[in-house]
């Protein structure tokens, strides 16, 4: 692993990020959010980890390479599957930049009305349809040829069971998750689908 330069406000970057996820932890019903935040830090990125029962018990923040996605010297803690998304994306946002994702399913519905919504100015990009569990580095090749500065993209929906969003800052990366969150309930509802929908369509 090649030395990687560290932000000195590293420690408030892990503060930030854990915030975040606390933040994005009360936003979602019954506070059961399996997500996390991740920030540059210079040419590290700190990115938050569950703790050892699984989502929604103490986080802890640990900081990686961001090529490999490996802790660095020092780190006691393990990223979480979804770091190879979140690495892409950091890789595309100039100057560094705040990713979040959530697995929240209600959310993760509401990306998808957007997703497949042609009248909403936010572009959801959806990745590995069908696989539910896609994260790693197949389902994010060429990832980043996608998510450029001037593309419309607001959001990136992984494997239709994760919803990711970015900003310059956690604040606006949040902000973005909520966004689609706004769109997606002023959609109208999806046509009915099934028998009944059939049966409806034939009176």
């Amino acid at each position: 692993m090649k030395p990687v330069r560290v932000h000195e406000e590293v420690e408030r970057h892990r503060e930030l990020v854990l915030l975040a996820c606390r933040l994005l932890d009360r936003s979602d019903p019954q506070g059961r959010a399996s997500g996390c935040a991740s920030l540059r830090s210079d040419e590290a990125v700190v990115i938050s980890a569950d703790g050892d029962e699984g989502p929604g018990t103490d986080r802890t923040a640990v900081l990686i390479d961001p090529e490999e996605g490996l802790p660095l010297l020092g780190e006691i803690a393990w990223p979480p599957p979804e770091t190879p998304v979140h690495l892409a994306i950091h890789r595309q946002l100039p100057g560094g930049g705040a990713v979040i994702h959530t697995r929240e399913p209600a959310t993760v519905a509401l990306a998808e009305a957007v997703g497949a919504a042609r009248s909403v100015d936010a572009a959801v990009l959806t990745i590995a349809p069908g696989e539910r569990s896609a994260s790693g580095s197949d389902a994010v090749a060429g990832l980043e040829k996608l998510i450029v500065p001037s593309a419309p993209v607001a959001a990136v929906l992984l494997g239709g069971s994760a919803v990711f969003t970015w900003g310059p800052s956690t604040d606006e990366a949040l902000s973005g998750l909520e966004r689609i969150r706004e769109i997606g309930r002023a959609l109208p509802p999806a046509p009915a689908s099934g028998p009944e929908g059939a049966e409806g369509r034939g009176r």
